[in-house]
């Protein structure tokens, strides 16, 4: 079975927490994160002068993880806070047999702190943040109905597991 996660939550919200948790407690699981492509090619997290390369590796590396594996979960990780964006994975990567779509809710000021002491490598400007906040769409019932299984996760989770891994080491 190949099955596509997309999550979907502001920055801050833990979707790099929640998959690196996942990953740690599923077999077979892929992270591809559009942060982790910057880094990769800029060293840095938060540089976005390269957009159209990174979502070229983005949707590529997601696809390559399809051809690869005949048993795979691929976790892709970016923000999606739109409807629109939530079908984007799905329009570029459509063959997997399952598609998924967690959904981080959390609540602003949560996420402000949560931004806050993050490593200064990670951190997101507080008014970007505010203004994705507005942004935000709640997933209506047709891009639900798009999706196999759409998991909310409301409030805080914390994993001592994870933190310990490799994904939190700059």
């Amino acid at each position: 079975m190949k099955t596509l996660i997309v999550l979907s939550a502001l920055p801050g919200s833990g979707k790099s927490t929640w998959s690196e948790q996942y990953r740690l407690t599923h077999k077979h699981v892929k992270i591809v994160s559009s942060d982790g492509i910057r880094k990769e090619l800029t060293g840095q997290y938060q540089d976005l002068t390269h957009e159209d390369e990174v979502w070229k590796i983005y949707f590529d590396r997601i696809n390559e993880y399809f051809d690869k594996f005949d048993d795979v979960t691929v976790i892709a990780d970016s923000t999606n806070i739109t409807n629109n964006f939530r079908l984007i994975p799905l329009e570029k990567c459509p063959n997997y047999d399952r598609a998924i779509l967690v959904v981080l809710k959390k609540k602003l000021d949560k996420i402000l702190y949560q931004n806050h002491v993050r490593s200064e490598a990670k951190y997101v400007p507080e008014e970007a943040i505010k203004s994705m906040w507005k942004k935000w769409e709640d997933p209506t019932d047709d891009v639900r109905s798009v999706f196999d299984e759409v998991i909310e996760i409301n409030g805080w989770f914390d994993s001592p597991k994870v933190k310990e891994s490799f994904h939190y080491k700059d």
